[in-house]
This record gives structure tokens, C-alpha cells and sequence, in this order.
């Protein structure tokens, strides 16, 4: 939907309960997430701004680099998303003040499931973040993790860095057995504590090449009868 009708028609209405996803790096150098709920206070054609009331500790204070920032809200049980630029950051009696572009295009989710089997060994994948739901954005910073399941649709893989729903990510693995290394992107669609310290991301596949399903769809189904 084109931002300038979303407002005419008053899909978009204000004050509201709006979403950011806000994705970049710490001064360390490290992967910087962060999800919270927000109040779009005013918006134009060209921009708009929410706030947030914040704690004793600034939620955006270890921020040093921003890589995207995505903008969203649900309007008569409809997922409205899209990618947005930051103008201005201001924080004022712990009330955190965000001026953001106004997008072009709105667009709307949709989500599939696939079917995965376990790897009959542990294997490492190297993460980028490098969008949030099929809009990508500049390259983040890489993590590391550990593959639990695949299949040519999608895996599962434990971390210890902090990520969420709706991510997209850039995946590198090699497969036991296969010397070529592999490189999809896919969007997170379920995260959930694995231990104290570790976290189970499932992510969804996205334009996977069809070399690469097929490859991966003969190395499941291979496990899958060894097993």
C-alpha cells in the first residue's frame, strides 16, 4: 500500500501503538537488537515520530551504528511493515523520541512452514543480519551458532546471540560429507530459550538457488534413511 494513501484513507491514524525493530552494531562491535513497542505521535508524507517512554537505562544507549530499522503496526488484523532511515534520536525525561523517513510502500507478511530433520552431526553456521521480512539492508555483524535441523526449505540452529522474529539473515555452513560450502537467506520465524545462555532460532528459507534445494534436499533425504 502506497504511504501517501495509507494516510489519506486513514489506515494510518495517530496517536497509535506502532512496532520498531531496530538493528545495528555496539561500539564493541558487536550484533545490536532491539524490539519494543512504541507511539507514533505525528506523520507526513515525508516523515514521522514515535517515543517511547524509557526506563532508568536509555533501551538505544549501547546503539553506535545503525544498519535498518523496520516500522510497523496492525490495523483491522493486518501486518503493515516497512524499512525506514533515522533522521533524529532524542532522549528527554526518560522519554526516547525517534524521527524516522516515511517509507513509500507499506507491505503485508506472509508465512510458510517446511517439514526438517535432525543432522546426524553438529555443525556450525556463521549469522548476518541483513533485513527484516524479505527487505534487505546493509550487511551487520556476523555471529556464530550450531545447526540443529534442515531441510531445503529452512533450519533450526542455536546461538548465543540475541535475535528475534521477523529477521532476515544471510546463513554459511558446510554440510558433514559435502566439501562445498553453502550460503541462503532466510527470515527467523521462531526463537526460543534453549539454555540459559543459548537460544533455538528456525528460520524460513527465502530464493534459494536451485542447485543449492537440491543439494540440500539429497543430503536430508540420505540422512533421513541413514537414520
Amino acid at each position: 500500500m502506497n504511504w501517501t494513501l495509507a494516510l489519506a484513507n486513514e489506515t494510518v491514524v495517530f496517536p497509535r501503538s506502532c512496532s520498531l525493530i531496530v538493528v545495528g552494531e555496539t561500539k564493541e562491535g558487536s550484533p545490536f537488537c532491539y524490539e519494543d513497542n512504541f507511539t507514533l505521535l505525528k506523520a507526513s508524507a515525508e516523515e514521522l515520530t514515535v517515543t517511547l517512554d524509557a526506563a532508568s537505562i536509555h533501551p538505544l544507549e549501547k546503539l553506535h551504528h545503525v544498519c535498518f530499522i523496520e516500522f510497523s503496526f496492525r490495523e483491522q488484523g493486518i501486518l503493515y511493515y516497512a524499512l525506514v532511515d533515522l533522521l533524529h534520536l532524542e532522549t528527554k525525561r526518560n522519554v526516547c523520541t525517534l524521527t524516522l523517513t516515511a517509507p513509500l510502500e507499506l507491505k503485508q507478511s506472509q508465512k510458510r512452514r517446511y517439514p526438517r530433520i535432525a543432522l546426524p552431526t553438529r555443525t556450525p553456521v556463521t549469522s548476518r543480519i541483513v533485513g527484516v521480512r524479505e527487505q534487505l539492508s546493509y550487511q551487520n555483524v556476523a555471529f556464530t551458532g550450531q545447526i540443529l535441523d534442515l531441510s531445503s526449505g529452512g533450519m533450526a540452529f542455536m546461538t548465543s546471540t540475541r535475535v528475534f522474529c521477523p529477521l532476515e539473515l544471510e546463513l554459511s555452513f558446510v554440510l558433514p560429507g559435502i566439501a562445498q560450502k553453502i550460503t541462503v537467506y532466510g527470515e527467523i520465524v521462531r526463537v526460543a530459550h534453549f539454555s540459559n545462555d543459548a537460544y533455538r532460532v528456525a528460520v524460513q528459507f527465502h530464493r534459494v538457488p536451485d542447485s543449492i534445494a537440491t543439494l540440500m534436499e539429497e543430503y536430508c533425504s540420505a540422512s533421513g534413511a541413514d537414520s
